[in-house]
């Protein structure tokens, strides 16, 4: 590892802790960006990453002259220019030489991504991530504003960004959508996250960037950088948590030479019965196994990578969600406590669902000229997907899918010209899915085969204090469909979509505290294949896609498949206009960003009633088509109260409604208010340092939840519901509920641990955006210990 002195200088504040350094790294013999470069502020704990464009941003610094440690990347010569303009981001030219660099100010914003920078967006930090080991990508994500999850009991978490969830946000895995079964909410991602170094939320219409899916946001998760020139490393941990008396170990080993790079990197995490306040939650265990690995190799201007993942995952469902007779179901929606209450266990049993993710991903950037590089990404995925029920054959699934996707990605991002500043990209993404045989049963959703051609580009234009975006995408789309009618006779059908997708983007640098960026973007879905083709029963519901409900007349039919082309069903269309401004001043920094979504032909499950299946009675829901529009705010207040002592306040709020007056829209998240103050005692005793966060919430009771209609009405026919019927739900939205979170960071020497506290009050309550609320309260307290080892060589010879 090669060390690089910068003295550097910010831009005064009059509170010490709200400074900045950004600059970009580049090559002092090919002046192409170095990504992964490792900056660190010497003497503290603050540091960032270059991206792929060689630029890094580090917050929070206290003190107006900096030194910087920049690891670089043993190029054999260096050499150093440096030209800076008030607002603009310094170059850093690094060799393996030590290079002293002159007092320089640094004041500029962080561009993740061509094309996204008007967007608002946030990134979660390794630090954040590796405090609980055992929480799932959505949990990660639900401390930030305008991010929550909806969850189906205490394992299967999807990430909600501004009210929409599932398919419409795109999750790019190590540089891949991945590809997993997205469709309904029993479904949630199969990501590691102790394998992750960050994950950045874009929170707009990001469909010109990455694809039909992001139209409400995506999630970018990025593994580990591969850094060269980095000693060999070895990061050991482990944990244990009383709730559930869960206990985890995760290892990950690297290294990295001037030409090579690799890592390799495991986890194991077992969980049994989780416990509320009152009892427990009988079958809500969880048994993870995750592995990978990935390799990196640098020729002068081509860097070689591959990438590899692989994710077990046994989730349990709530045994009591499951009723064998309409009085038992009845009493189980309305019982204090669920009906099913046995002793805790580590076992797993039926329902549950048992998942394998494999992603294997290759990629070659060639960087053939100062400010310009081609980048080829490729990568292949098999989600393999067993679902068992409570039924008379419980040991075989009822539901087995084996889904196959291939990414084939091609980028260039061109020398500037005319000022302009763009990438430009074509995509070949392809999937198949498949059911497997032995079920007895109808299949749920058909086979399918998806193949979409698309092409992107964005260009951004800065001048002075004020920079344009725009960006244009058109994808071409392509769907085959092999399924059962009811009785069993074979059917098929194809049908294609072609469309665009805009983005117009600016953002007002007033002066170096003051930032507002706007974004009016478009974006499109399809329906997914569940919510077009879905038949029969799934856990506690059936549910009939929109080809598989036909209301004639008057008169409902299940018994046909509708042909695409014969109906009515059109694909979402989504127009969302985010606005954020950002200030800092005076030891305080606000951030306020307001939205408006409207989406054409929004596609929801509509509760239709109770139906009688042969493995017992549940709630029967059936896809509709409405438009809607969204609209919300998010706003935190970061305060510096001392120099060691910071407060973060956040508030959430969306109101949705559906302008044909059909009601108001089921699920969707009520407003939320918290507030984190973090002391940090720097040494403490024998601890190099000491860092106390307590974090109180309170979630508001949904007042914008659709009517209840009680199970008995349904039930004995004494409220009749047809398809033109007002939205309704089958129980009240739980009231509000207060939570107190705690944790104490320690670090001594290469250790570091955790003690954090989820739920310190032991509160008995229900989330609303829990499907399983109809049938038990929360999880309790919960105690998590962890604590991690970390190693690193002496430097390379």
């Amino acid at each position: 590892m090669f060390l690089v002195f910068v003295s550097a200088s910010i831009v005064a504040q009059k509170n010490p802790c709200t400074l900045s350094i950004s600059g970009k790294v580049l090559d002092a013999e090919t002046k192409a960006p170095i990504p992964y470069v490792t900056v660190r502020v010497s003497n503290t704990d603050k540091y960032d990453l270059t991206n792929q464009d060689g630029i890094f941003k580090i917050e929070g610094v206290c003190s107006e002259t900096n030194t910087l440690i920049i690891s670089c990347l043993g190029y054999s010569e260096s050499e150093h220019e440096h030209h800076h303009d008030h607002g603009s981001s310094p170059h850093f030219y690094l060799t393996p030489t030590i290079v002293g660099l002159d007092e320089v100010t640094i004041q500029a914003e962080i561009n993740k991504d061509k094309g996204t920078e008007s967007i608002a967006q946030v990134t979660v930090s390794k630090e954040e991530i590796i405090s609980k080991p055992t929480q799932t990508l959505a949990s990660v994500l639900s401390s930030q504003q305008g991010v929550t999850f909806a969850s189906t009991g205490t394992n299967v978490e999807l990430p909600v960004i501004h009210g929409l969830s599932g398919n419409r946000i795109l999750i790019l895995n190590n540089g891949l959508k991945h590809g997993f079964q997205t469709w309904g909410r029993e479904h949630a991602p199969e990501i590691n996250v102790n394998s992750t170094n960050s994950i950045t939320v874009v929170k707009g219409a990001a469909g010109v960037r990455y694809g039909p899916e992001a139209l409400g946001g995506a999630i970018i998760v990025e593994s580990n950088p591969l850094l060269l020139n980095n000693p060999l490393y070895a990061n050991v941990g482990t944990g244990y948590q009383t709730n559930g008396r869960g206990y985890n170990a995760n290892l990950e080993i690297g290294e990295g030479t001037d030409k090579w790079s690799y890592y390799i990197n495991g986890s194991y995490i077992r969980i049994g019965d989780r416990k509320t306040p009152d009892y427990n939650l009988t079958n809500s265990g969880r048994e993870e196994k995750a592995f990978g690995f990935g390799v990196l190799r640098h020729l002068e201007n081509w860097d070689f990578k591959i990438n590899y993942s692989f994710i077990d995952q046994n989730l349990a469902l709530l045994r009591s969600s499951i009723a064998g007779s309409a009085d038992t179901f009845i009493r189980s929606i309305n019982a204090e406590e669920p009906l099913i209450i046995n002793p805790f266990s580590y076992d797993i049993d039926e329902p549950n669902q048992d998942v394998q993710h494999h992603l294997a991903k290759a990629e070659i950037s060639w960087w053939y000229s100062d400010d310009a590089k081609l980048t080829f990404r490729g990568g292949i995925q098999l989600n393999q997907r067993d679902e068992f029920d409570v039924r008379r054959n419980s040991n075989l699934p009822i539901i087995d899918l084996d889904l196959l996707t291939y990414d084939y990605q091609l980028e260039w991002q061109h020398p500037r010209w005319y000022g302009l500043n763009g990438l430009i990209g074509v995509q070949y993404f392809s999937q198949n899915n498949d059911n497997n045989p032995g079920t007895q049963t109808t299949p749920l959703v058909p086979n399918y085969n998806i193949d979409r051609y698309s092409a992107f580009i964005t260009e951004s234009l800065g001048f002075g204090k004020n920079t344009f975006e725009a960006g244009v995408r058109v994808d071409f789309e392509s769907n085959d469909v092999r399924g059962r009618e009811t009785n069993q006779d074979i059917f098929r059908d194809n049908y294609n979509f072609t469309n665009l997708t805009t983005s117009l983007g600016y953002i007002r640098r007033f002066n170096e505290n003051t930032t507002f960026r706007t974004n009016i973007g478009t974006a499109w879905r399809t329906p997914n294949v569940f919510e077009l083709f879905s038949f029969g029963q799934q856990r506690y519901e059936s549910i009939f896609g929109l080809l598989r409900f036909s209301n004639t007349d008057g008169t409902s039919s299940t018994s046909e498949v509708i042909r695409f082309e014969d109906s009515d069903v059109e694909p979402e269309r989504g127009y969302k206009f985010i606005n954020e401004f950002k200030t800092t001043k005076n030891g305080n920094q606000h951030n306020l960003t307001v939205y408006s979504h409207f989406i054409e032909n929004y596609v929801f499950d509509r509760p239709i009633g109770v139906f009688g299946t042969v493995r017992g009675p549940n709630t029967a829901f059936f896809f509709d088509q409405v438009d809607a529009l969204f609209l919300g705010a998010d706003y935190s207040w970061r305060r510096e109260w001392t120099k060691n002592i910071v407060g973060t306040f956040g508030f959430s709020y969306l109101w949705t409604t559906t302008p044909d007056n059909e009601g108001d829209l089921i699920n969707q998240p009520p407003i939320s208010t918290d507030y984190e103050l973090q002391w940090d005692h720097g040494k403490l005793w024998k601890f190099e340092s000491s860092r106390l966060t307590i974090r109180p919430s309170y979630t508001f009771r949904q007042f914008q939840a659709p009517r209840t209609i009680p199970l008995e009405s349904l039930a004995d026919g004494s409220v009749e519901i047809t398809t033109d019927s007002e939205i309704f739900d089958f129980a009240d939205a739980p009231d509000g509920y207060f939570l107190l979170d705690l944790s104490w960071n320690l670090k001594w020497k290469a250790f570091s641990a955790n003690i954090a506290v989820t739920n310190l009050l032991n509160a008995r309550y229900r989330n609303y955006l829990n499907d399983l609320r109809y049938f038990a309260d929360e999880p309790g307290r919960n105690i998590l210990f962890t604590l991690n080892y970390s190693f690193k060589s002496k430097k390379n010879d």
